[in-house]
């Protein structure tokens, strides 16, 4: 379909090659969109998806429960999450990655929901959880922790009434010493962030203001909230590398203790600067000659707003990207917002999309939809001629028209008294 405008526009080009992003990125663990459950008493290297730094890791001991890939079977994340079952025993279930390219600092991130196996607060009422960060064979084995391997731990513990009890270790022992509140419950959805610094030095990151980060020290922050501010570290010796984290469950009764984990990112240094936007759900489909885009994010920081990119597939300028709109941002929210465009009046053929997400610096990062990677608009059946839009009209007005195929098109306006005023398509179209 053609959109007449009677007044002169410009369209800005963006090229596929050309686009980088300012971000320091950390490797970004993508789970997909597979499912499938491991229950073998044992070790898989193979269960869960090829990481971009490291190996995986998936156990489960002799107390049952699992280790699951599952797509959107609650609303969490986007696509496919870990769901994992904690065993009834001390024989630990354990997901994680090893070996990646390692640093002695580090930066961590996930989305997490804590809870029984339909993620509510309901039912839950034992076991443990827990996320161990370091170096050594305790991230590619059965064991359940090693205290000189470990930089940094976390433990999630499950109570009554959706209570978790949220502890970090402090040398060799649990603490909540420099703990903000109660930073977690069942049922909820949490966006976690670590920073880990085993140098010998200080370091600095942006989060909202400058941050220092102490030698042999860790920052916690929990929807964007410093909730552990220069934690202790572990055990793990002093200017030693970090290359591995893994997730172990044990202790529940009735296997009732549940983990979902997405969203992951990690990364062998301190990230400069935090992802601005965390994207919880990117979805994209057609309707009649509109590309409808949805999308969700579950925190924001120093958003603008998403510059909708739009390119055509299958012609000459197949590696053009072109802006199609803007959707404006939330500036810095902790909770998910929700966001459409519709891009309407497209001519026949095939079409990506992309969301450019930029914040009040000018800085940028992409994102691209989780459920297709194009829509098709078909041609339509018969010409149309719509009536001009606004009527009346001034000084422009808007004329849509549609043909079934590839074609000369004139179009001529006449006044009221018959005469023509004016041709103001006169040339050969495609559908």
């Amino acid at each position: 379909m053609q959109m007449i405008r009677l007044f002169t526009f410009v369209v800005f080009l963006m090229f596929c090659n050309s686009m980088s992003s300012v971000y320091s990125q950390p490797w970004h663990y993508d789970l997909g969109t597979g499912s499938g459950s491991y229950t073998t008493n044992g070790i898989s290297t193979s269960f869960l998806p090829t990481p971009p730094s490291g190996n995986t890791l998936t156990r489960v001991g002799s107390g049952s429960g699992s280790i699951n890939l599952e797509n959107q079977l609650i609303p969490f994340g986007s696509d496919t999450y870990i769901r994992g079952v904690a065993p009834t025993a001390s024989s630990v279930n354990k997901f994680g990655i090893n070996d990646y390219s390692p640093g002695k600092c580090f930066t961590m991130k996930f989305t997490i929901r804590l809870g029984a196996s339909n993620g509510s607060a309901v039912g839950a009422t034992s076991g443990n959880w827990f996320l161990f960060i370091g170096d050594g064979t305790m991230y590619a084995d059965a064991t359940a922790f090693t205290g000189s391997q470990v930089f940094t731990a976390f433990r999630f513990a499950f109570g009554t009434s959706g209570a978790i009890t949220f502890n970090y270790r402090n040398g060799t022992s649990w603490s909540a010493t420099g703990i903000s509140g109660t930073p977690f419950q069942q049922g909820i959805d949490y966006e976690v962030e670590i920073y880990g610094n085993n140098t010998t030095t200080s370091k600095s990151y942006t989060y909202g203001s400058l941050q220092t980060l102490d030698s042999n020290k860790i920052d916690i922050w929990v929807n964007g909230e410093l909730i552990g501010n220069d934690l202790r570290k572990a055990q793990l010796t002093n200017d030693a590398n970090i290359d591995s984290w893994v997730f172990n469950g044990d202790q529940s009764t009735g296997n009732v203790a549940n983990i979902f984990i997405d969203n992951i990112d990690y990364h062998n240094d301190i990230a400069g600067t935090p992802l601005p936007v965390v994207i919880g759900s990117f979805n994209l489909s057609s309707a009649g000659r509109s590309a409808l885009l949805n999308w969700t994010t579950l925190s924001e920081i120093n958003n603008s707003g998403f510059v909708i990119e739009r390119c055509k597939v299958n012609v000459s300028n197949s590696g053009v990207w072109e802006n199609a709109g803007f959707v404006t941002g939330n500036g810095t929210v902790n909770e998910p917002r929700y966001y459409s465009f519709s891009d309407n009046n497209l001519q026949t053929g095939s079409y990506k999309y992309r969301l450019k997400q930029t914040d009040f610096n000018g800085n940028f990062e992409y994102f691209s939809p989780s459920n297709l990677s194009e829509i098709n608009i078909s041609k339509p059946a018969e010409f149309e001629l719509s009536q001009n839009y606004p009527n009346p009209s001034n000084p422009s007005s808007l004329i849509n028209y549609r043909i079934p195929e590839d074609g000369y098109v004139k179009i001529t306006l006449f006044d009221l008294t018959g005469k023509e005023a004016a041709i103001i398509e006169n040339g050969f179209q495609k559908s």
